[in-house]
């Protein structure tokens, strides 16, 4: 290559730079201008009408444990508790998470009474169930209520006839 085709590719890549860079530049300015300056939105109170949709709403799903087993002897025995049964809440408090079961019972002592709010298949409404918690006999100190579980879908109905997913005691 000789030196005026250097030449002149040296300046064609110098411009193609300093034109790159500028453009970088009033694009970020313009973000930043228009971060600050521009109105923050208002939701609107009412769906735009432009595209009519049917407002549908749908009930806080969450998740529920579904009992597979209750431990012969233990606090969900004594209060009446049976397989199949669904526990969706611990004091008020919805199960959301995988975890949330053994959390709130975790979090109290032996001899607490905890609310549970229970579903069972064929009955209807959830109803309150009272349990006084039991000693965990593997794990001396810690609250126990006795059950084999699985987490399911709050609004998957039951199925006898699937296997079970995830289980865990409590």
């Amino acid at each position: 290559m000789d030196a005026r085709t250097a030449k002149t590719v040296l300046i064609t890549l110098a411009i193609t730079f300093l034109v790159g860079v500028s453009l970088l530049t009033a694009a970020a300015a313009g973000f930043v201008v228009g971060r600050f300056s521009a109105p923050e939105a208002e939701p609107r109170a009412e769906p735009s009408s432009a595209f009519p949709t049917p407002t549908v709403r749908f009930p806080k799903a969450g998740m529920a444990v579904q009992i597979l087993e209750v431990l012969p002897g233990s606090p969900a025995e004594a209060a009446g508790l049976q397989a199949g049964d669904r526990i969706l809440a611990v004091d008020g408090a919805q199960l959301e998470l995988p975890h949330d079961l053994a959390d709130l019972i975790g979090s109290r002592s032996p001899g607490d009474r905890v609310v549970l709010e229970v579903e069972r298949p064929g009955q209807g409404d959830p109803y309150s169930l009272r349990v006084r918690l039991a000693e965990n006999p593997e794990h001396p100190g810690e609250p126990y209520l006795g059950i084999r579980y699985e987490w399911v879908p709050r609004l998957l109905p039951p199925d006898p006839q699937r296997p079970p997913s995830y289980r865990q005691g409590s």
